[in-house]
């Protein structure tokens, strides 16, 4: 009997031990999040992308610096996601009165990042 719960007992650990190591391992993940809205008919070609980095808004640019003019809302989503970026919500705002409103859409974009580089982002984005 005293073997068998010894036998037993060490199964237990053998389960658990693994499950808690894993747990304790886990480290937080970190995300940059950009908020992209659009200027001109979603329905027309060469509507402009606005990305807010929390620092700045301004047209998108590719890595040379030239603002980007996009066919489709697809082809700028295939682009953002082309540099690493993730779509974590979308949705859009109204402005206006008496049936008279201006409706943005949006995209809230986030990549993964480091603890230092969420930092530095959160620094960046504080006006002093």
């Amino acid at each position: 009997m005293k073997n068998n719960m010894k036998k037993a007992l060490l199964f237990l650990a053998m389960i658990c031990l693994p499950l808690l190591a894993s747990a304790q391992s886990e480290e937080k993940q970190y995300y940059i999040y950009n908020i992209v809205t659009f200027s001109g008919n979603l329905q027309n070609k060469g509507f402009k992308v606005y990305l807010d980095d929390g620092k700045t808004i301004e047209k998108l640019k590719d890595s040379k610096g030239n603002k980007i003019t996009f066919n489709t809302p697809a082809a700028a989503l295939m682009y953002l996601y082309s540099l690493g970026w993730e779509l974590f919500v979308n949705g859009a705002t109204s402005e206006g009165i008496w049936g008279i409103s201006d409706t943005t859409s949006y995209w809230i974009m986030r990549k993964p990042c480091t603890k230092e580089e969420f930092e530095k982002t959160v620094e960046e984005g504080i006006s002093k």
